[in-house]
């Protein structure tokens, strides 16, 4: 009676724990969740952000590069563009931070290279240095790509927080009942292992007794079949 009353406290603390829990688990959900869609949100607006600049560049390095007759700008812009499109959708996909790293290197090389290469580019037909013109183009985009960048890693932080919570990615109360179901299951009560512990007990000596081969007490093994008739 003792040992069942205690196992009942017991089950009242554990359901008030629970309780608790499931209040407390509920809130952090919501709170993940949040957070969750607001990063879905900044990557839908990074999408299409990240690529209205490289198409405008891309366009402008090329049209001015027919026009001009010179082809620097725009040979620079045919191997970066593509490039920078190509890490932008690795990192929607992966969240990796190496993609946006690599794509602000590969930002800072190529303007730095046009800045260098602008001066000793010929004038062309129109006495027009395109190399300078879109150095200053490309440092605009430079700059919208390299903040959508640095804003993609601190939204890839938060997403990286949140793949480590419970719940993710759904962050409902399914779930909730499902891990608690699991963790209840885990736990037995005193009352429960004290019983348990018994019967191992119980078993064990029944399996001692027969593992002994003894013949019961009393038995007398010289009692022939002839004397067992006369009984």
């Amino acid at each position: 009676m003792y040992e069942q009353s205690e196992a009942d406290r017991y089950q009242a603390q554990r359901s008030m724990e629970f309780a608790l829990n499931r209040n407390l688990r509920s809130q952090e959900f919501a709170h993940n969740l949040s957070l969750l869609n607001r990063c879905k949100k900044h990557y839908s607006i990074m999408g299409i952000v990240y690529f209205i600049p490289l198409i405008i560049y891309f366009l402008v390095a090329f049209v001015f590069g027919f026009l001009t007759g010179s082809f620097t700008a725009a040979l620079f812009a045919l191997f970066e563009c593509p490039l920078i499109a190509y890490l932008a959708l690795k990192s929607f996909y992966s969240h990796k931070d190496m993609t946006l790293i690599l794509l602000l290197a590969t930002l800072f090389i190529v303007q730095a290279a046009l800045f260098v290469l602008a001066p000793k580019e010929p004038q062309g037909i129109f006495k027009f240095n395109i190399a300078g013109k879109c150095s200053w183009i490309h440092l605009v985009m430079a700059v919208i790509e390299g903040s959508l960048a640095v804003w993609n890693i601190f939204t890839n932080i938060t997403y990286h927080k949140l793949e480590e919570a419970d719940g993710f990615p759904q962050f409902n109360e399914r779930f909730f009942e499902q891990e608690m179901d699991k963790r209840g299951s885990a736990i037995k009560d005193p009352y429960q292992l004290e019983m348990e512990r018994r019967m191992r007990t119980a078993s064990d000596a029944m399996s001692d007794v027969g593992a002994t081969g003894q013949e019961p007490v009393g038995y007398n093994s010289s009692h022939t079949t002839g004397q067992m008739d006369e009984i």
